[in-house]
């Protein structure tokens, strides 16, 4: 299944090795599908039913409060969504997942969860790395909205996610950047003209 490794080059990168047999298990319990854009992945205040790599697409997770949309994180790269916890669990989620692109992933469900850990409990180191990189994100996060100026912010997620600005509308960015569109519009046009100027001689 070729649409499986970019999982390959997730556990790669992050040290983590299975053999063949755990690998031919996980694949056996993998179902690959696309999805449109405007695609509700998962929903506000319901249960977790699936776990989902992101092979390809945008995704952003988002929550509903008082009538008003945050975007909370937008995931452009090959990279989990979710968490095999919350599906086993049948923890209700705080926030949605909706894809703003077409997207292509690889779903599982508690049942094929539940059968890959009985039968390859070395997948265990999966949800250790899964874990890290959900706290890491959380912690970069918050650091950047309490103690950077929109200006910085928007300068990383132009280094970070380039491709963002290309294939979504602005008004998820600037949500997720806790600024209005105008602001945006501001912070785009100033950083478009510092780079365009010619460097001094």
């Amino acid at each position: 299944m070729k649409a499986f490794a970019p999982v390959l080059e997730w556990l790669n990168s992050r040290n983590i090795q299975l053999n063949q047999r755990e690998l031919a298990l996980i694949r056996r319990y993998t179902v690959l599908k696309p999805v449109k854009a405007k695609t509700i992945l998962m929903q506000q205040d319901q249960a977790v039913q699936h776990f989902y790599f992101l092979n390809s697409g945008i995704v952003r997770l988002f929550r509903m409060q008082e009538g008003n949309d945050h975007t909370l994180g937008l995931v452009s790269s090959h990279d989990f969504l979710a968490a095999p916890q919350l599906v086993l669990s049948g923890e209700i989620s705080t926030c949605g997942l909706e894809t703003l692109t077409d997207a292509d992933l690889l779903i599982w469900d508690a049942t094929a969860i539940n059968t890959i850990k009985r039968l390859a409990p070395e997948v265990y180191n999966i949800e250790l790395a899964l874990m890290a990189r959900m706290l890491n994100w959380v912690q970069q996060n918050h650091i950047e909205l309490i103690c950077f100026p929109a200006e910085k912010r928007y300068q990383l997620l132009m280094e970070r996610q380039p491709e963002l600005f290309l294939h979504i509308p602005l008004k998820y960015i600037a949500s997720y950047l806790g600024i209005h569109t105008d602001s945006l519009s501001r912070i785009r046009k100033s950083h478009q003209s510092e780079s365009s100027r010619s460097p001094r001689e």
